[in-house]
């Protein structure tokens, strides 16, 4: 049957075959490769970058060892700052003697010293001492000035100051309520305050 064609038959019958197989071999031979090949280097592509991206972290090993050495001294300034007992009274009573040697060294007299409540402050126990100075402005100010900038990290929360006689030198009565600062709260001293 074949024979039976004309040349021109021949050539047109022999380019549709070798169009379909043109077609057949790209369509579910080669554009299936290429997609699979497409994935493979889209995985090793990943792959390169999180080696890449570990070997970033890797080189900054130095730079996060550093890091933590001045976090830990950090954390040792900071454990400085907060009162060293770890009991409500104890450190109430730490705080009580700070402020008479603060008091002393500004020159000012206490007449009375009372510790309040504790109260927790955000995570922190707030232990709060009030006491009552006579004293004249300036070494009023001076006390004032040492509990702010002393090593422990003190809060004055209440100030009432009133003239105690109006004639003749300055003098002021002052009632200051000064917090200290427990950095782990026990829940014992929560439920006894």
């Amino acid at each position: 049957m074949i024979d039976k064609l004309s040349q021109r038959d021949k050539r047109f019958l022999m380019a549709g075959a070798i169009a379909v197989t043109a077609y057949v071999l790209i369509q579910f031979v080669i554009q299936p490769f290429m997609a699979s090949q497409a994935r493979i280097n889209g995985t090793i592509e990943s792959k390169i970058q999180f080696i890449k991206k570990y070997y970033e972290i890797l080189n900054q090993k130095s730079y996060y060892d550093a890091k933590s050495g001045s976090n830990q001294v950090f954390a040792a300034q900071l454990n400085d700052r907060f009162l060293d007992e770890t009991q409500a009274g104890l450190a109430a009573a730490s705080l009580q003697k700070i402020l008479e040697q603060l008091a002393k060294q500004a020159n000012v007299n206490i007449d009375r010293a009372r510790i309040e409540k504790t109260k927790p402050l955000g995570g922190l126990l707030a232990v709060p001492v009030e006491i009552t100075i006579v004293s004249n402005l300036k070494n009023l100010s001076d006390l004032l000035h040492r509990i702010e900038n002393h090593k422990k990290f003190l809060v004055v929360e209440n100030l009432v100051a009133r003239r105690v006689n109006k004639t003749g030198e300055e003098s002021l009565k002052t009632s200051l309520l000064v917090l200290g600062f427990i950095r782990d709260m026990d829940p014992k001293d929560v439920k006894n305050t």
